[in-house]
């Protein structure tokens, strides 16, 4: 059985989502932070209040500035925005990573008092943009980085029912009427939508599994019909998905956003703090 001859074009008109390497980006910096960290330390670990350190805590901290303002600004844009939003998610995680990581080699080990807390702080808000990251990244968006309206996706799980009955092969014994062979649902997640959002890699590694089965099912075709079939089915498995888990998803990202941006503010507040009695004390008093 072949294609049909449509399928290239309707492949072609699909959006293709953007690849990030925030995390590659992130650990290549902090590689090379930690070669010059450990050159300065030839002679001792290098203090907070030495040039080498100072400068860590002031780039560290302007970094933290971006990470915590930069974004902001993209997302609430209004009118005619630079960038793809999901450009500005990647560099938002990469300065944010950075910039702690630096902040961290700033205070010489050395977590007494305010700078104790505030490298505390630091800390629970890196943590809290990792969950945000994986919560964000449970809601489908666009390749601008918009989010998808339910409606959206049933859309697409309705055109992509249709191409996928196109291709489905008829079964029959010799002698009785084809009839399409039907693709077994979609196996239901233990603990509803919750789950299915927080064990989001273990719920894909099962449905994998169960695409395979599917497959063999449908018996043989040729390789471009099998390719499109199993693209068509994941594509099938993965807006199932996430029709099942968006509410979910949404109302998890907005219970984060209610800890983690205060959290963030009392940060920034303190740092300024920081900051403040550091110029006073080394500068002024001098």
């Amino acid at each position: 059985m072949q294609p049909p001859r449509d399928l290239p074009t309707a492949k072609a008109n699909r959006p293709v989502r953007q690849t990030t390497y925030e995390i590659e980006i992130s650990l290549v910096s902090v590689g090379a932070i930690t070669g010059l960290y450990l050159w300065a330390s030839r002679l001792g670990t290098p203090a907070s209040s030495g040039l080498f350190g100072h400068g860590l805590g002031i780039l560290g901290f302007v970094l933290m500035l971006a990470t915590e303002t930069l974004y902001s600004l993209r997302k609430h844009a209004r009118g005619r925005a630079i960038g793809r939003l999901s450009n500005w998610l990647q560099w938002h995680i990469v300065t944010g990573i950075v910039g702690s990581y630096m902040v961290l080699l700033h205070t010489a080990w050395q977590f007494n008092g305010l700078a104790g807390v505030i490298t505390l702080l630091t800390l629970v808000v890196v943590g809290s943009g990792f969950i945000g990251r994986y919560l964000y990244t449970a809601i489908p968006r666009t390749v601008e980085g918009a989010e998808v309206t339910l409606a959206e996706l049933e859309s697409q799980l309705s055109a992509g029912a249709s191409r996928l009955e196109i291709l489905t092969p008829s079964r029959a014994a010799p002698g009785e009427t084809p009839t399409r062979l039907r693709l077994p649902p979609l196996a239901a997640t233990p603990g509803g939508a919750l789950t299915s959002v927080i064990a989001r890699p273990l719920i894909s590694w099962r449905d994998r599994a169960a695409l395979n089965r599917a497959l063999n099912d449908l018996g043989s075709q040729d390789q471009a019909t099998a390719d499109e079939l199993r693209r068509l089915i994941n594509e099938r498995h993965s807006l199932l998905r996430q029709i099942e888990r968006l509410a979910t998803a949404r109302r998890l990202l907005a219970l984060w956003h209610t800890v983690h941006i205060p959290i963030g503010v009392a940060l920034f507040i303190l740092s300024f703090v920081h900051v403040g009695a550091a110029i006073y004390y080394a500068t002024l008093l001098r």
